[in-house]
């Protein structure tokens, strides 16, 4: 494992004040520091195109489509990978039937049993419409036509020891899947993408993701600023499957409050800590302003009790900011849910600050290229986060997952005061057993980086001259919260140096980057 340089650690510590020494600590257990805006993210985050969109990154849509179903990672001029879970349930083609059942597919596919155990997926020339790639695309939406940048596939492969489905279960498995073109998808320029061998050690500062998922989620995200953090508002119940509002990821805020029902973040009024008793007489004696909690990059004051240190509250900003604040809830926004109670708005609970997410977008929902900042975890971190996925589970997988988890470690912006005999308060130092009081495992927390319906298969990757490097696959969120976002939600990306034998078993030698460490 590779760890921060203890120069650049001091010079850290230099510019902060003691209070957040503690902090940074458990920033030294992961690989790479993220160093991304909260407002970056494959959801509303950097769109790029022409020269600036990474020659990696294509659309694979395995049932035809006007919209992104899944996004590939190119790794020679006929061959690309994508997420196993992109196609049928691999019932669907191991059972014999060669997806006779799958009654969404209307196209004809020829299953072909290898000496080694895969699955070879043929589509042979029909007049259904079969899977295809398409390369070089700004916007789907305008490009869908454009026969240039369409490239019919000719067949799959699919691992024996392919990814089955669901939170892995007993099997677990690899979902990953090679995609062959009839055609080369060059576009008269060199595919540059390189495979890391098994010695490559990437780069940790210039990692990136890619995808050309939805640049909006359905629910609405807060923020940082607030007690509920990286979680989502409260729906209109009204949203479901089916409905309009829900496929366009457009279903309006609703909760309620003070017996008043809110349609949207509330913009005009202060946060609910503005009514805290406490909050208003702690602010009053120290003069802790909203602004000075910017300039000290302070999101939470916690007062403890004096003679036991058990909480007294928890003080947030008065101003909800641009985008407001908003009730949120406990359910996973599915489009399924029934109508259920969540567990109210107090002053110092159930309720956080709407993010940049929370702005209502307009246009196509998913279709353009959207790159950002990424940070691989400690790996031992990221198979014990496998493992819980098991549940009672006890027996070891059949085939273990080789995954990296993607995501952001963050330190939680505390400050704890505690509220003497006389009224006055006292700065404490910021101890990790003041946090195990507010039920947090630890003085840091792990978020989501936004990967989103239509990224799986999309490349996690960095730039080593002029080639790329595929260091993963977008696989699947793991996180109770789902919806493409939230905290202690990190993203499975399939490993591909741990891939690279098996892919070479199809692709030339000759036809194949593979790049290692020097």
């Amino acid at each position: 494992m590779q760890l921060l340089g203890m120069l650049g650690i001091l010079q850290v510590i230099q510019l902060l004040p003691i209070l957040w020494i503690i902090q940074i600590i458990p920033w030294i257990i992961f690989i790479q520091p993220c160093l991304a805006s909260p407002r970056e993210r494959i959801i509303g985050g950097s769109v790029v195109s022409g020269d600036e969109r990474p020659p990696v990154m294509g659309i694979f849509n395995f049932q035809p489509s006007s919209s992104v179903k899944c996004s590939c990672s190119v790794i020679s001029a006929k061959w690309a990978v994508s997420a196993a879970h992109c196609i049928v349930e691999k019932e669907h083609f191991i059972n014999g039937s060669c997806m006779e059942e799958a009654t969404m597919v209307k196209f004809l596919t020829v299953c072909e049993q290898l000496p080694n155990g895969d699955t070879k997926l043929i589509f042979p020339t029909q007049k259904e419409q079969t899977p295809r790639i398409y390369i070089g695309v700004d916007d789907l939406t305008t490009e869908l036509r454009d026969r240039s940048k369409k490239f019919l596939v000719d067949y799959i492969i699919s691992p024996k020891d392919g990814y089955q489905g669901g939170k892995y279960g007993s099997f677990g498995g690899y979902d990953i899947i090679l995609v062959k073109t009839h055609l080369p998808m060059d576009l008269n320029a060199p595919i540059n993408v390189c495979i890391p061998g098994p010695d490559y050690t990437f780069s940790n500062p210039n990692l990136m993701i890619g995808g050309y998922g939805r640049n909006r989620r359905i629910p609405c995200e807060v923020n940082d600023l607030g007690p509920s953090i990286f979680q989502f508002c409260k729906v209109d119940n009204m949203c479901k499957l089916k409905t309009q509002q829900y496929q366009q990821a457009k279903c309006n805020v609703q909760f309620t409050y003070n017996n008043k029902e809110y349609g949207g973040c509330i913009t005009e009024e202060e946060t609910p800590s503005a009514r805290n008793p406490i909050c208003s007489d702690f602010r009053s004696k120290t003069l802790l302003t909203d602004q000075k909690m910017r300039r000290m990059d302070l999101n939470e004051i916690v007062i403890l009790e004096p003679s036991s240190l058990a909480v007294l509250t928890k003080c947030y900003r008065i101003d909800p900011g641009k985008y407001g604040w908003c009730g949120i809830t406990n359910n996973v926004i599915d489009g399924k849910f029934e109508k259920t109670e969540d567990g109210g708005i107090e002053t110092d609970n159930g309720w956080g600050i709407c993010s940049q997410s929370c702005d209502t977008a307009n246009g196509t929902i998913s279709g353009k290229p959207k790159v950002k900042k990424a940070q691989i975890l400690d790996q031992d971190y990221c198979d014990n986060n496998l493992n819980m996925l098991r549940g009672k589970l006890t027996d070891p997988y059949t085939v273990n997952p080789k995954v990296y988890c993607v995501a952001y470690n963050e330190t939680y912006k505390t400050a704890f005061f505690l509220k003497s005999d006389n009224g006055s308060y006292v700065m404490l130092d910021n101890k990790p057993e003041y946090h195990s009081m507010l039920g947090r495992k630890n003085s840091w927390y792990i978020r989501s980086v936004g990967s989103c319906l239509g990224d799986s298969g999309g490349p996690l990757y960095e730039k080593v001259g002029i080639a790329y490097v595929l260091l993963g696959i977008t696989s699947r969120g793991i996180g109770k919260l789902a919806n493409c976002g939230g905290i202690e939600n990190p993203t499975h990306y399939v490993r591909m140096k741990d891939m690279l034998v098996w892919i070479s078993n199809y692709i030339p030698k000759d036809d194949l980057c593979v790049i290692n460490s020097n």
